[in-house]
């Protein structure tokens, strides 16, 4: 792709942070009441440590970590040291439940939470969350999860998935296509992708066909030969973790190269890493502008792989690319940046600063924006807690993998 040029700051971004954060602290009020500036700023954190993508959670992990280091390096939140608290709930929506509560009857609440690794586990939390008026701030990105009316005090970091959706509509109208099948997985995630395909393929004019599998299947060939005997032009493919790499083995089994686009969960996996050519004839992957090999530079962005390489997770940079990692890291740094123009750490203040967060002039203090901010806007309102993307933000590419300063290169084994 051919990179815009867009004149960057001189200013670092280790100076923004001590900047923003110095102007945090010296406010010197906090309506948190009371000896809150005496406390840590607690975040709590919960994903999978030990099971299929404790992988992706190591990077996560890592990137709020990373941020809280240098947060606290420049005073912390409005003078309040962050502590991390980590919980294992295994990606198990359920074991996530009894976790956050035994956390929350210990005593003293969080005063942010990163509910969890999947859209099942942050659903499952989000309720005991409002109730308790906990500040949560996440990656997962089903349509669910955006209900301010229903959970007020939650946001999302992360494109939600509907984003996604017009890279696929731009390059099917591109194509000619008329019919576009999915596959996708029988869970709440699968399904919110499903929904957001279809009416993006029906409102662009385009039949839309589907299947579904089951999440713990190992074969998906009966369901792919029921969507192929419907002649579609395109096929939609959605799964996670060794899902996506069911899903393509039964693709190749039947012998079916039809033109595949993978939604944003099933781009994750490194295809290359275990299937052959052959087996992804005409697969596409969706993926994030700026995460791309080609793409311009964040002025902060160098300095964040570095600490990224010298964290206990480093070797996920080349199954996540730095991307994750500063999904992880945006949370922290976002409410970091409301909490300043809040001068409170108040959940009440933060929440209404996050609805109507100014734009930061210059290189944000997240990455995965882009160098302004340009790729991913948090231009949250009460009734939107989700960011917004641009029509640059995703493309499709051929399979890829990530260099060694963690950015996808297309095509490359």
């Amino acid at each position: 792709m051919r990179s815009r040029h867009i004149r960057l700051s001189m200013v670092s971004i280790s100076a923004l942070l001590a900047l923003s954060l110095a102007a945090c602290g010296a406010s010197g009020s906090d309506s948190a009441g009371g000896d809150a500036a005496d406390k840590p700023f607690i975040v709590y954190f919960t994903g999978d440590y030990s099971g299929a993508v404790s992988t992706n959670n190591a990077s996560l992990d890592a990137g709020i970590k990373i941020a809280a280091e240098e947060f606290n390096a420049s005073g912390g939140i409005n003078g309040r040291k962050i502590i991390v608290e980590t919980a294992n709930d295994q990606n198990d929506p359920t074991k996530a439940v009894s976790l956050l509560q035994q956390r929350l009857s210990s005593g003293s609440k969080p005063d942010l939470v990163y509910p969890g690794s999947s859209s099942a586990v942050s659903l499952s939390l989000l309720p005991i969350l409002t109730r308790q008026k906990i500040l949560s701030v996440g990656g997962t990105v089903s349509t669910l999860l955006n209900d301010p009316a229903k959970y007020p005090y939650h946001f999302g970091v992360s494109s939600p998935g509907k984003d996604y959706a017009p890279a696929l509509i731009s390059a099917a109208q591109a194509k000619g296509y008329k019919k576009i099948a999915m596959l996708y997985s029988n869970d709440a995630t699968g399904q919110s992708s499903a929904e957001i395909y279809k009416a993006a393929v029906e409102g662009a004019g385009m039949e839309f066909v589907e299947a579904r599998y089951e999440a713990t299947a190992l074969d998906m060939t009966s369901q792919l030969n029921q969507l192929r005997a419907q002649n579609p032009d395109a096929l939609v493919l959605n799964g996670y973790g060794a899902a996506a790499l069911y899903v393509m083995r039964s693709r190749a089994q039947i012998g079916w190269d039809i033109p595949s686009y993978c939604d944003q969960l099933a781009s994750s996996f490194p295809y290359l890493k275990n299937l052959g050519a052959e087996q992804l004839k005409n697969v596409n992957v969706v993926v994030s502008t700026v995460t791309l090999s080609t793409s311009e530079r964040h002025s902060g962005l160098a300095g964040f792989i570095e600490k990224i390489k010298a964290s206990p997770a480093a070797a996920g940079m080349s199954s996540t690319g730095w991307g994750l990692y500063s999904t992880g890291h945006d949370a922290l740094a976002l409410v970091a940046y409301a909490a300043q123009q809040a001068k409170s750490t108040d959940s009440e203040r933060i929440k209404a600063s996050l609805e109507d967060l100014p734009q930061p002039t210059g290189a944000p203090l997240w990455y995965a924006a882009g160098p302004t901010g340009q790729y991913v806007k948090f231009s949250f309102s009460p009734s939107d807690h989700f960011p917004t993307a641009g029509a640059e933000t995703f493309q499709y590419v051929s399979p890829g993998v990530y260099n060694g300063d963690g950015f996808y290169t297309p095509g490359k084994a």
